[in-house]
C-alpha cells in the first residue's frame, strides 16, 4: 500500500511552477518527531480573500512514511490557482530528521529539507530548523524556514521566513491552537517590517477511524498583516494517518 501511494504522488510530476506565494496557504508547522512504521496521506489548502490576491488558492497532495525512528521522506504535489486558470505548478520530495538526542531536552529540535521541480521557471531548495515543547495538553512549535531557487539566472539570495504554532488539547480528538506565517526578507535585506504576515485561530478534530488509521481534519483563518496581498486566508488540512502492522 505504501508503494501504490507514492507512486500516486509520483505520477503528477508534470507540471510548471508557480511564483512565490503568500506564506502560509497550504503549508504546514512542522513538529520534529518521528515515529518508525507511520504514514501519513494529507491534503492541505489554503484560499485567500480580499486584496490584491483575492481568489487565489493552493493545494498540495503529500505522502509520507517513516522508515526509521528518526527520518521521514514524502512525495508532494502542487496546484496553485494565481490570477489565471488553476494549474498543477510543482513537484518535490521532502524528508523530515528527528534530532532523537533532544527528546528529552526541554526544546526537542528537528530538521526538514525539501527539493522541488518546476517545469517553468526555476527549481528550490527549502531548509527548516523545527522546534517544538511539549508539555502536558499544550504543544509550542517554531519553524525557521529559508529557501533558494536555482536554475537559469537565478538570484544569488536566501529569502527566510517562519511558521509558528501554539495550541491545547482535549485528549487526542480536539485541539484549538494558534498559527502564524510570515516571511523574514533575505539575506540582503533581513527582517520582519515591510514583509507579508498571516495569524489566526485554528481547531483541529478527529473525525474516525478508518481501516486502522485515524483521519483528522483542521480548520483555520488567519488574518493579513504588513505586506499581506489578501485581506486573510482560510486554511484546511484532511489527514490519513496509520502504522504498519507490525510495527
Amino acid at each position: 500500500m505504501k508503494a501504490a501511494l507514492f507512486a500516486a504522488a509520483a505520477a503528477a510530476a508534470l507540471a510548471p511552477c508557480a511564483a512565490h506565494a503568500e506564506p502560509g496557504l497550504a503549508g504546514e508547522v512542522y513538529g520534529p518527531t518521528v515515529t518508525a512504521g507511520e504514514t501519513e496521506v494529507e491534503v492541505r489548502a489554503g484560499f485567500l480573500n480580499g486584496g490584491d490576491a483575492d481568489g487565489e488558492w493552493q493545494t498540495k497532495f503529500e505522502v509520507a512514511h517513516a522508515f526509521t525512528d528518526w527520518w521521514r521522506p514524502a512525495l508532494l504535489a502542487e496546484w496553485e490557482r494565481e490570477t489565471g486558470d488553476a494549474e498543477f505548478t510543482a513537484f518535490a520530495i521532502e524528508n523530515v530528521f528527528d534530532f532523537t538526542a533532544t527528546r528529552t531536552w526541554p526544546v526537542h529540535f528537528g530538521a526538514y529539507a525539501e527539493y522541488e521541480w518546476a517545469e517553468e521557471g526555476p527549481n528550490e531548495l527549502e531548509l527548516k530548523l523545527l522546534m517544538q515543547r511539549e508539555r502536558g495538553p499544550v504543544d509550542l512549535r517554531l519553524n525557521l524556514i529559508t529557501a533558494r531557487v536555482f536554475g537559469d539566472g537565478p538570484e544569488d539570495i536566501w529569502e527566510f521566513g517562519y511558521a509558528a504554532e501554539a495550541s491545547y488539547g482535549w485528549g487526542d480528538d480536539f485541539r484549538i491552537g494558534v498559527q502564524g506565517f510570515g516571511d523574514a526578507g533575505t539575506d540582503d535585506d533581513f527582517g520582519l517590517d515591510e514583509q507579508a504576515h498571516y495569524w489566526g485561530p485554528f481547531t483541529q478534530v478527529e473525525l474516525g477511524h478508518v481501516g486502522g488509521g485515524e483521519v483528522e481534519l483542521q480548520l483555520g483563518y488567519l488574518a493579513g498583516f504588513g505586506e499581506a496581498e489578501a485581506d486573510g486566508q482560510l486554511r484546511m488540512k484532511l489527514e490519513y494517518e496509520f502504522r504498519d502492522s507490525d510495527d
